[in-house]
């Protein structure tokens, strides 16, 4: 089997997703090649092992562009040779820009199945409402017909695919995150709260940022701005704001943090909650998109009222702090080697990838 993974951008969430299903897809004696396409600038965000295996079946096919605009319009003269180079016999496309474009050009895939992973429904409805909530679910709908699988990341995104009438050829895998316990399961807990993910609108930094007085405990901040570059957070005494941090740095960082806050608007997944599974730590989160489904109440961390974000946040620390922290870690960790392990995701992308009862893009 020839796999084809096809990117518009590979930062954030897909750069992790990326890293697991890659590595692990090229190991299988199954599988011929693995062709990843994607921004050039971002190449340095696929970091495979150092493998003969990797080297060998492993390719990269890069196109230019520094913002989305130029991306796509770069992706799109790259697309049709591409296809003629990798000949898959799986197309997997990534994110909705991505997405919309391998399915509205007129392109031939020779035969390959075609596999649209949203990583984050465009119409989800803390995201986007009225008439553009309703242009953007004719659009998906229209580009359905010529895909033969969705993968919806959670249970929350399978609903919404449904309930928009795309349910029959999606598929529920749940994400997933490699291990890296061997690096950080020595790691003790410090006394402060962290942040990790874009300043924009949807990852909710601008409330925890008018929350977080100066009685809060420290709070550890990784990221920066992306889509709302404009956006201005200036520095507090009980505030740390450290950047894009290397992998490494970053995952050092979750396992001595007490507990990661995630105060997403909207959520397709949340692979950050992963992230801080593996490594023992508690989450406490917003009650949007896909995040309840992650986080059990009072098990492996706390879930807040968005809607009443003060009042419910602080109530959700309070329990935090007057909790069993380090049975709740334990916990977490369980919880990750049991239900997201790379083992059962790629597992399911595979049987999606072989299945025969799909049926063929029109």
């Amino acid at each position: 089997m020839r796999i084809m993974h096809i990117c518009e951008t590979v930062t954030g969430g897909i750069a992790t997703y990326l890293n697991n299903v890659v590595f692990e897809q090229a190991k299988r004696p199954d599988v011929e090649a693995v062709t990843v396409l994607l921004p050039s600038s971002q190449r340095e965000e696929i970091s495979l092992e150092d493998d003969a295996v990797m080297d060998r079946k492993v390719q990269f096919i890069g196109f230019s562009g520094d913002d989305r605009r130029q991306r796509l319009r770069h992706l799109a003269a790259r697309l049709r040779g591409a296809i003629a180079e990798a000949k898959p016999d799986v197309v997997h496309v990534h994110s909705t820009f991505a997405g919309f474009l391998c399915r509205a050009l007129p392109i031939s895939f020779r035969g390959a199945r075609l596999i649209y992973q949203p990583h984050g429904v465009a119409f989800d409805p803390h995201r986007v409402s009225g008439f553009k909530k309703r242009g953007i679910q004719w659009i998906e709908k229209v580009l359905y017909q010529r895909t033969d699988s969705v993968i919806a990341i959670s249970e929350y995104e399978k609903k919404l695919l449904t309930e928009a009438g795309m349910g029959d050829k999606s598929q529920l895998i749940k994400n997933c995150v490699r291990d890296t316990r061997e690096a950080n399961g020595g790691a003790n807990k410090e006394d402060f709260y962290l942040f990790i993910g874009r300043f924009d609108r949807q990852k909710g930094f601008n409330r925890l940022y008018e929350f977080w007085d100066a009685k809060r405990p420290p709070l550890k901040i990784v990221g920066g701005n992306v889509v709302d570059s404009d956006a201005d957070f200036a520095v507090r005494d009980n505030m740390e704001f450290l950047g894009w941090l290397d992998n490494a740095t970053l995952d050092g960082l979750i396992a001595r943090a007490k507990a990661l806050i995630v105060p997403s608007r909207w959520e397709g997944f949340g692979l950050v909650v992963l992230e801080a599974y593996r490594n023992s730590t508690p989450v406490i989160c917003s009650n949007r998109g896909a995040l309840p489904e992650l986080v059990s109440q009072g098990e492996t961390g706390f879930v807040f009222d968005f809607d009443a974000f003060p009042v419910s946040l602080a109530a959700a620390i309070e329990a935090f702090d007057n909790c069993d922290q380090r049975a709740m870690g334990q916990r977490c960790r369980d919880c990750y080697e049991r239900d997201f392990s790379p083992v059962s995701m790629n597992a399911g992308l595979m049987k999606l990838y072989q299945s025969h009862e799909t049926l063929p893009a029109s």
